[in-house]
Formats: structure tokens, sequence, C-alpha cells
């Protein structure tokens, strides 16, 4: 049966109506699948006689789509076995692909979504117009099909609506807890502080004419924490940093890292990394948002000096080592646009905020924290003026008088116990944004209308709620929808829906899983880390933003890099932190999602690849095969760690069973062609092993390296097709001559991720229109999110 036809299966047989043609399925397993699935032989793990028919059982669907599948391919029965009819192939495949279909429609619009915990914290932002990060307080999202905005794993708790109730209240306190908008001001620092005059300054650290404060090592010990430099308020601001490079070659590279920097430094954060230039005075600007009372830790990057614990021999300035000079950091702001916060404006109308005196006792984190209340002459006038506001904002729709009753009901309750205006509005804000209207998706089966299709486009493509011109908007309407859907492309939003969607398409999420060991890769850092990161994000961006197409996902002539990724890729001429579009030369060995840093780092642990892992990686995320799971009771393939025989050695063994051969002759090809990345995305032609290889005369970041070179790598392989390849190249040159493939796995991927839900069986047919509607444009990315949107699954529930 060849893939064109197997491409056809779902428009022939979806549509068949499941009910006449029920009893053909169970004559055509009996004779050709019953001697090897039976209750008895359970082959694969699979009894075809035990297994349930119900469409609300989904382990069961999805192995019964799984047996769809492989008759479809030809795979089973198997090729030993007498072939079927292929009448009696065409009525069996009908009626089986008929009943799926019939059985999966049943099942939409059953599962209720709420909000995960970065959707929260996005929605309750722009709804009260605050920046709070909130996420860390609430638990982990569960996750299916590699997402973490999936309705069926979104369960909720007794803990997740306490922390929900404190989330909300963190927020509004945020938002109603200053009366006067906070003035900027500019604030002038540097390292030469008295005490660093006292214990540091001429013993670890040189001071130079112009003023300058040298600094050898990363400022770890001594801490280069700038003295006497916070935010006073919440907002955005303007950090500039003045210094050079001194006794470099190369600009230096600093981090910059904000936190309370207390005992134990939980809440520092690493914001991104910057540079300046050799031996010539130059000043860093970077804009970013500041949570109150937040310090300024310049951190060298890639210094190799004394560790701080003693003082330098001889002195600084007999010091030949390399150094960042800090001059001056200045820390300008709060700069905040809209005032008072919307959340104040939408909950006080014209109530002004008044601070009053604290009790006795009330202190915060950092000390004496202002108390408000907000005077009304009218409190029950102004409740039911500004609360349905309120509340139609976050259901995001016009909330009705029913709507609005039991929050006004608690309002009263409050104030009539406490006096106090403020207090009362807030509890009614907070039991809103615990309540399921605003927790939830409140979409009813069938088609969506305006408003629910505002919600689901909004939480697509920005990750949060609408705004006006969406919710007025006609979206039933396919040219209003059309237009709306480039409005938000064009947003500057497209970066939480680019970050939120490789997290779980290409599973970045999981970048810092793994901590690569540091005697096999010594030239792993934070910025090699973060400038991966970056590139991924970067790419798909640029596809999106250009209307490339899905063939760039398999190979591209271009990377988005900056000095460090060059550098790890051995690119020349590329300069600067900033990442830039970059041509590729032919022998780069880099180009498409495969080649990049973050999704090889990933797709291995800190020490070894697998090409299993990897191969799994490949068919699921660029290809949208799902792997059949590894049969009961047998073991995985663990490497040598020694690196004396490598893991495509111990498959081919491992391949020698029939019932392990099966499975890996489709997964392994994928991962074999990815050998030649190591565990941090570099290129290499031999693996690196602890005590097993040749020794390497190389220096990393001054210090010899201690690994060895093992055995070379092959990165050749076959695939389950018969079609081989010798290295990465020519697996690329297979996976673009199908890529409808791909096309296909990114409509699925974006349906997934846009709806809340999997794509069932019973939108294949549709997806196969989407796929060859999107194949007339080239499969340009744009082209392929707005046709997800145009399409009847993302239109219904």
């Amino acid at each position: 049966m060849n893939h064109r036809f197997l491409a056809a299966l779902p428009l022939v047989f979806c549509a068949c109506a499941a009910t006449a043609a029920l009893p053909t399925i169970q004559p055509f397993l009996d004779q050709h699948c019953m001697d090897c699935h039976d209750g008895e032989m359970k082959k694969g793990g699979l009894d075809l006689s035990a297994l349930s028919t119900d469409g609300a059982d989904a382990a069961a669907m999805k192995k019964w789509v799984r047996v769809f599948d492989r008759v479809a391919a030809g795979e089973m029965p198997p090729a030993k076995k007498e072939r079927p009819k292929a009448e009696d192939m065409r009525v069996f495949m009908a009626a089986l692909g008929g009943d799926l279909s019939t059985k999966d429609a049943a099942q939409k619009g059953t599962v209720l979504r709420r909000l995960n915990r970065r959707e929260y914290q996005n929605t309750i932002n722009d709804l009260l117009g605050v920046k709070v990060n909130i996420i860390d307080s609430l638990p982990e999202d569960g996750r299916a099909h590699g997402f973490d905005n999936i309705g069926e794993a979104l369960s909720i708790s007794g803990i997740q609506m306490q922390r929900y109730m404190e989330a909300a209240e963190q927020a509004l306190n945020t938002a109603l807890n200053q009366e006067t908008k906070p003035e900027t001001e500019m604030q002038r620092a540097s390292l030469d502080s008295e005490r660093n005059r006292k214990d540091t300054i001429g013993k670890h650290w040189l001071r130079r004419d112009d003023g300058a404060i040298v600094v050898f090592n990363n400022g770890g010990f001594p801490s280069t924490v700038i003295p006497n430099l916070r935010s006073k308020q919440a907002g955005t601001y303007k950090l500039r940093v003045t210094g050079y490079g001194y006794q470099i070659e190369e600009p230096v590279v600093f981090a910059l890292i904000t936190g309370s920097f207390n005992f134990r430094n939980a809440d520092n954060v690493t914001q991104s990394f910057h540079e300046l230039p050799v031996g010539q005075s130059s000043t860093v600007e970077i804009t970013l948002h500041l949570d109150a009372n937040k310090g300024i830790w310049i951190s060298p990057q890639g210094l190799n000096g004394p560790d701080g614990h003693s003082p330098i021999k001889d002195g600084p300035d007999k010091y030949p080592g390399e150094g960042l000079a800090i001059q001056e950091v200045t820390l300008e702001g709060p700069f905040l646009t809209d005032w008072p916060p919307r959340g104040q404006k939408l909950l006080l109308g014209d109530a002004k905020l008044r601070e009053v005196p604290a009790k006795p006792g009330m202190r915060g984190k950092f000390g004496y924290q202002p108390v408000f209340t907000a005077d009304s002459t009218d409190p029950a006038g102004d409740a039911r003026k500004w609360l349905p506001g309120f509340i139609s904002a976050a259901f995001r729709r016009p909330a009705t008088s029913a709507d609005v009753e039991p929050y006004l009901n608690l309002f009263d309750a409050e104030f009539a116990e406490g006096q106090d205006f403020l207090v009362a509005m807030r509890t009614a804000a907070m039991a809103v944004l615990c309540s399921p209207e605003f927790l939830f998706f409140k979409e009813t089966a069938g088609k969506l209308n305006d408003l629910q299709l505002a919600s689901r486009l909004s939480f697509f493509l920005t990750r949060s709620t609408p705004d006006a011109e969406l919710l007025e908007a006609k979206l039933t309407q396919p040219e209003v929808l059309r237009v709306q859907t480039e409005r938000l492309l064009k947003a500057a939003t497209l970066e939480r829906l680019v970050a939120d969607f490789t997290d779980g398409w290409l599973n970045l999420r999981e970048i810092e899983f793994t901590t690569p060991d540091k005697q096999l890769y010594p030239e792993y850092d934070e910025l090699l880390l973060d400038s991966m990161l970056r590139e991924t994000r970067a790419f798909i961006t640029e596809l999106i933003q250009n209307n490339l197409g899905v063939a760039d996902i398999v190979r591209s002539d271009f990377a988005m890099l900056n000095s460090r990724l060059a550098q790890h890729y051995g690119i020349p001429g590329v300069s600067g932190l900033n990442l830039q579009k970059i041509k590729l030369l032919p022998d780069s060995h880099r180009g498409g999602v495969l080649t990049q840093a973050s999704v090889l780092k990933v797709s291995a642990n800190g020490t070894n690849t697998s090409p299993v892992v990897r191969g799994v990686f490949v068919m699921d995320r660029i290809l949208g095969i799902e792997p059949p799971p590894p049969p009961p009771g047998i073991p995985g393939v663990e490497p040598d760690i020694r690196g004396a025989t490598t893991l495509r050695e111990l498959l081919d063994k491992h391949r020698d069973s029939e019932t392990c051969n099966a499975c890996h002759r489709v997964i392994d090809p994928p991962g074999f062609a990815l050998e030649s990345y190591d565990v941090i995305g570099g290129w290499r032609e031999r693996f690196r092993s602890i005590d097993q290889g040749e020794q390497v005369k190389l220096t990393v970041h001054g210090r010899k390296v201690r690994y060895r070179l093992g055995p070379p790598v092959d990165a050749a392989g076959e695939l389950n097709t018969g079609a081989k390849f010798t290295d990465m190249s020519g697996f690329q040159e297979l996976l673009l001559a199908g890529q409808d493939r791909v096309a296909r796995c990114m409509i699925e991927k974006l349906l997934t991720f846009a709806t809340g839900r999997a794509p069932g069986f019973s939108d294949r047919s549709a997806i196969e229109r989407l796929v060859a509607q999107s194949k007339t444009k080239g499969h340009g990315m744009r082209d392929l999110i707005h046709a997800v949107v145009q399409s009847e699954i993302f239109r219904s529930k």
C-alpha cells in the first residue's frame, strides 16, 4: 500500500457511517489479527479480544487508531502472513474508520479547559495593568501532547484554588497600593563604595586613574552587586552600564542579574547578557521591568582570575589577566505610561486612594508597608457602578445582572462588616478572579460565537485576554477573522506566542533540565545556554514574520546567530551578542531546527546522546508520528559511559530481537542522522569520553580539557521505506522530499496549541484539506496560522 493511498485514507473513510458497517469489523479481525493478538498471544502487548470499544475510553481508542493506521500502511497483517483481499480490506477500513470517526466526534466539546498558570498571569496582569510574577506561586500545570494548555490535563484542586486566591490578592494589592504616580528619578552608583575601598579595592580589584574599578573574575566573591542601587518602586527602568574590557582581546561580556541579594538569593534572575568594547569607555543601555527593592549585579563572564578568597599576589596592578572595568552604573525610573493602573480605574472609578496609619505590627518583608483606603460618598452606588464593568472585563463578555449579583452581595456583606470601601471592592474582585467564568474558557459544543472566538484567538496569538477591538469584532465573518488575526500577528505579543509554542512543540521548557558534564563539555556556559534558546525563538519568529515555508524547519540557508553561537558552530565573521540573520555556507552543518543547539540539548542528557531519544523527538515533533511505547518487560538500552562502545553498536544488538526491531527500525534512523551533534549541539566527528580514547591538546577558558576522543561517529542510516542516507544532509533531503508530512505536523501542533485539544480521528479529513490548501502557497508559516484560524476545527468546540 503506497503512501499516497495512506494520505488519502482519512478522506475516504472518515465520512462513512459506522452503524451499518460495524458487523464487518469482527470477521476481519478474527481472520487476520486474532492469531497474534488474542487473549493468549497478546503480541506486542495488544489483546484485541479484550480491547474496549467504548468511545470514552481514550486509551482504548488510541490503540484502535493505531490498528487502523498499521493496517492502512500495509504493516499489518505482517508480510509473512496471508494478505487480505482488496475488497475485504476496503470494507474493513471503511467500517473501522467510520466507527472511530463517529466516536471521536462524540467526545468533542466534553472537556472544560481552564487557563494555565502563564495564561492566568498574563490575563491578570493585562486586566489590572500591572506586572507581577505569580507563576512560581501556582502549581505546575499538567501536560498532554507536549503542551501545558490542554484541557484534558488541566485539572483543578483545593490547593490550586488557594493559590489562585493568593495570586489574585497579590495582583490586586499591586494595582491598589499607591495613591500618587511615582516620580522618575536617576540614581548613580559604582563599585567604589566605602566597604569596597576597605576590603576589596587594591587587594582583589584594581582602581584605575579614570576612576574605573577592574574586576578579574565573575564577581561572585568579592561581589559585584552594585552598592546602594535599588529600584524604589515597581516599573520600567533604564539601566546604563559604563565601562570597558581591560587587558583583553575581545569585547568583555557581562550578565545582568537582578534580585533581592539576601542570604538565600532565591529570587535572583539573569535578565540578559551584554558586552563592552576593549579599552574604550562605552555605555550599554538596558530597558527592563523591576519589582520594588531589586538590586543590580553586573557579573563578568569568561574571566579566569583568582577566586577572590585571598588577595591577588603582588597586587591587582601587577596582575596580567583579563578584566572588566566598571566606571559607573545608573538606574533611571520608574517610567509608567498608564496611571493610575487599569485595575484601579476599573474598580474605583473616580474614588481616590488615601494612605491611612498602619495598625501596630503591620510590617512587610522590607519593613513598613503603606495601608490605603478609598474614599467614596456612595459606597453601595459606586460598587454597582464599577463592579459590572470589572466583571465584564474579567469574564471576557458582557456581564449579566445574574453574573453581577453574587459579587455585589459579597461587597455589601464585606462593607457592612468593615466600613471600608477599598477592602470590600478588593474582596469582591478577588472572588471574580477566582470564579469559573474567569478561570475557564466557556465554550459550548458546536460553532463558537464572536465572543468565544475572540477569547480563543487572543489566547492563541497573544496568550492573554482579548482587547476591546477583538471583543467588538464580528469574528464569525471569515474576512474579519483574517484581519484580526493579522493584526495580532503584528503585535509585540508575538514574542509570547513563539515562546509558549516552542516550549511545548520543541520541549524548550526543558532546556535547563540537564546540566552538561563539565569534564566532557567545558565550553558550555550560561551565555551559550541563553543564546541557543534565543536562536530558536528568533528563527521561528523569522519564519512567521516573513511567511517562510516549513521547508526551512527542515533545512534553511540562514541561521539567527550571535558571536557566541557562531563560535560554538564554527562559523566565522559574526560579532556582537544581538542575534543576526546570517547566510550559511553549504558546509556549515547548520540550517533548520534540528541543527540548532537548543533542540539538540533538550533531546540529549548531560553526558551523551541517544539515537532512540532523538529519533522519537524527530518523529513526534517534526513528522507528527507518535512512536509506540516499548513492549512490556523489554529493558532499555543503556549507554557505555566509558566510551568504549557506541550506543549505535548496542542498538544493533538490541534490534536482533524481532520484538524490538519492528519499532527501532523506524525510530532509530532519524536519531542516527543527528549523531554528528553532541549534547550541547556542537559538531563532532568522534565521540567524547571520560577515560577511553585519544588525549586532546586543547585549552578552554584557560584550562586544559580533560575529555578524550573515542570512536568515530557514524551518522548513516536507512529508513523503514528503504531510503538510505549517509549523514544529516542526506537525511534532510529525504525530509524535504516529504515536506507535506512536516506541514501536516505543524498544522496539528498549531491546532493543538490553539484549541487546547489534540485533533482526533474525525479531524483527519479537515487536516488533509488544510495541508492541500497550504501546499498551493508553499506551506508558509504565516499562511499556516491563518489557515488554522479559519478552519472549522478552530472555529468549533
